[in-house]
């Protein structure tokens, strides 16, 4: 008994000791895990603390990180073309804004004096219940209330969905835009009121030109110089980056990558309608195509879209613009493709176009249905017409040259004029001002004047001096720095110069030619063409603003034609010469390698035999400054090519074989036919300096080398 009790203690002490072995070795183990059990702990509150204090706006983005792995709908692809609706919202507002701000400075301006007594005079209480009817009577389109409160209240519903059923940093983008397009909707309102302001006054309903003739000669004088003077005070001290064209900052935005503020475009806006409001000989078009520009890049960078949807979306803000100004959705949205992006690819297209509609139902709301030309109609008499609209696309393309040459050479000297901006803005408005006391036509847009040339109202004589004067006073206030447009002088200059030309051609073929209506029709388009190097817009600016589908044929002949020979002789548009002058480099415009030939770049040498001696050889390659020969022999043709180069460094080297000749020189080299691309030939030029010339048959031409190709590339471009 005693033995077994001892050894069932035994046990027990051994199992015992068994288990502490054990318990030991988990505490151990537990132990060695210990620190990185800690790590991860601190990790994870790190992180957690790092989330709670992380701003919203970054968290948004990590969370997009994620959930953009597997995207169930295109975000980037419907936010671009969300935003591409607001701009145009936006184009069409600023279109709306700058043509009610503009005929403002014009009735304070000319008919001052009138519009004090009506304020201010006895006829003050009449005025007052005559502005209240006129703001019963307007159209105030409560639907755009109705939508913009529509949009706040999706704002609200997609700030609650953002984490649960759609991405948060989505939701915040959506968020924004809806904020930006009730916004936009929100402005509609002021600018009725403003409108209405104006109607009151029937001073304005024939136009400046009306106005002009009830106002002293001495206001013709001096308003275009008060107007520069205040813009380019406005320009030097508030906000130098104010002054241009509009365009060509756009262009730059697209090509350099610039961003664009949205308080210079409101400057310029500003700017620019003191000069056209007091009859400074500029286009309303420049400073809406920049304000557009200016609200596609604000929201491009506020929602951190890509490089490519943000460059799409610049040109669809200038598209809206020139849409607006016109009032013609197609004209605009071929001006994005044509001129800003220099690029008819597909993808562009839909968010352009939606940009271009919205803008133009926009501004139709606001300034009215309709366009602000007269309709034209047009048929073909006779066949032979045809021919007669050919000649004036030639005329056409010839001014359009001369007007390109005028305003980059009145930038020119005027820059180089020893005064200060704000004196020379000052003298080109007084120089205009003299201008218009001859030919008050061409002061502001000259809308009414182009009316006049399409109804045919307008003499020879009168148009002759139209178009002349308003080639001057344009030169004269854009060159002197003054903000504006460069687009509508030259629909202007177009009507003056095809309504004179309808006149010779109807004088000269009376059996063959119909009215000087429609030449002066066909001539808007044709100098737009000739001066922007756009055909396309040209003919679908005219169909549009004319609504005569028949016009579309001479509008084809006569556009296409100006625009080949102004690119023949100025090798660029009145954008993209000034977009050069600035040191901006366009990545789209202009011929492309492809695009040019071998022959273009050749360099047409005589070949030499294959056994031309030492002596003979020293002589031909001492004075030469071609880059390399073609080498021949009698029974095998080419067979190679001599670098000029290489050849000179061997005949300086004493050990030299003086009885060898050119074959001992001759190495073998690529060819190509004149007719082929400089791009296969730089691709051939990859590995060597030169290379072969030869026709059809094999027989030698010349040679090409990187130098010919980059001589042709800079004559192509005129870089």
């Amino acid at each position: 008994m005693l033995l077994r009790e001892g050894s069932e203690k035994e046990k027990e002490n051994e199992k015992e000791k068994e288990n502490e072995k054990e318990k030991e070795k988990e505490t151990k183990g537990l132990g060695a895990l210990a620190p990185a059990l800690r790590a991860v702990t601190v990790a994870a509150l790190k992180s957690l603390l790092l989330k709670c204090a992380t701003p919203y706006a970054i968290r948004a983005k990590e969370d997009a990180a994620v959930s953009r792995v597997s995207p169930k709908l295109p975000w980037e692809r419907a936010v671009v073309m969300l935003v591409a609706a607001v701009v145009g919202l936006y184009g069409g507002i600023a279109a709306g804004l700058f043509a009610v701000c503009i005929r403002f400075v014009q009735l304070f301006l000319f008919r001052g004096r009138e519009v004090a007594m009506t304020l201010f005079g006895p006829e003050r209480e009449m005025w007052v219940r005559y502005f209240a009817e006129r703001l019963t009577a307007a159209r105030w389109h409560l639907e755009f209330a109705a939508l913009a409160a529509l949009i706040l209240a999706a704002a609200v519903v997609l700030d609650r969905l953002g984490g649960t059923r759609l991405p948060v940093f989505e939701a915040r983008r959506l968020r924004a835009v809806a904020l930006a397009a009730s916004l936009g909707l929100a402005l509609y309102y002021p600018l009725v009121l403003v409108k209405t302001f104006n109607g009151t006054f029937h001073e304005t309903d024939g136009g400046l030109y009306e106005l002009l003739a009830n106002a002293p000669r001495w206001i013709w004088l001096i308003a275009p110089a008060i107007g520069a003077l205040l813009a380019a005070l406005l320009v030097r001290h508030v906000s130098p980056e104010s002054g241009g064209h509009g365009v060509v900052e756009v262009i730059e935005a697209v090509h350099e990558r610039t961003p664009i503020k949205g308080r210079v475009a409101i400057w310029k806006s500003l700017a620019a309608g003191l000069v056209i409001g007091s009859g400074g000989s500029a286009g309303r078009e420049g400073p809406v195509v920049h304000l557009g520009g200016a609200v596609a890049s604000s929201l491009s960078r506020f929602l951190e879209l890509p490089r490519s949807e943000t460059s799409i979306l610049l040109a669809a803000g200038a598209g809206a613009g020139i849409a607006a100004s016109f009032q013609a959705p197609l004209a605009g949205s071929l001006f994005a493709l044509e001129i800003v992006l220099a690029d008819f690819d597909v993808r562009r297209f839909a968010p352009v176009v939606l940009a271009c509609v919205t803008a133009t139902a926009t501004s139709r709301a606001l300034l009215g249905g309709g366009t602000d030309l007269r309709p034209v109609s047009w048929t073909l008499n006779h066949p032979s017409e045809i021919a007669v609209y050919l000649l004036l696309g030639i005329v056409a393309g010839l001014c359009g040259i001369v007007y390109v040459k005028a305003v980059h050479g009145a930038e020119e000297r005027i820059h180089a004029v020893k005064l200060g901006a704000v004196t020379k803005a000052a003298l080109g408005g007084l120089v205009v001002g003299a201008i218009g006391l001859v030919a008050p036509r061409v002061l502001g847009t000259g809308i009414e004047s182009m009316n006049a040339a399409l109804a045919g109202q307008l003499t020879f004589a009168a148009l002759l001096l139209a178009l002349v004067a308003k080639m001057v006073a344009t030169s004269a206030t854009l060159g002197s720095g003054s903000p504006g447009g460069s687009f509508f002088p030259a629909v202007f200059l177009g009507a003056m110069l095809g309504g004179a030309f309808g006149h010779v051609a109807h004088a000269a073929l009376p059996g063959i030619v119909s009215g000087a209506d429609a030449y002066a029709a066909v001539g808007m388009g044709a100098v737009v063409a000739g001066a922007t190097l756009a055909p396309l817009t040209g003919v679908l600016m005219m169909f549009e603003l004319t609504g005569s589908y028949q016009i579309v044929l001479p509008l084809l002949v006569a556009c296409g034609v100006a625009a080949a020979i102004a690119h023949g002789v100025l090798g660029g548009s009145i954008y993209t010469i000034g977009a050069r002058r600035r040191g901006i480099r366009l990545s789209r415009s202009g011929p492309q390698l492809s695009d040019l030939s071998v022959a273009q770049a050749l360099d047409q040498v005589d070949p030499i035999p294959a056994d031309l001696p030492y002596a003979e050889l020293l002589r031909v390659i001492g004075p030469t400054l071609h880059a390399a020969f073609p080498v021949v022999a009698d029974a095998q043709g080419v067979i190679g090519l001599l670098s000029v180069r290489e050849v000179r460094r061997a005949l300086l080297d004493p050990a030299v074989d003086k009885s060898s000749t050119a074959r001992s020189f001759t190495k073998a080299a690529q060819s190509l036919l004149p007719d082929d691309d400089l791009g296969t030939a730089v691709q051939r030029l990859a590995e060597t300096g030169e290379a072969l010339v030869v026709d059809a048959e094999n027989r030698p031409v010349g040679i090409i080398t990187r130098e010919g190709i980059l001589d042709a590339w800079r004559r192509a471009t005129g870089t």
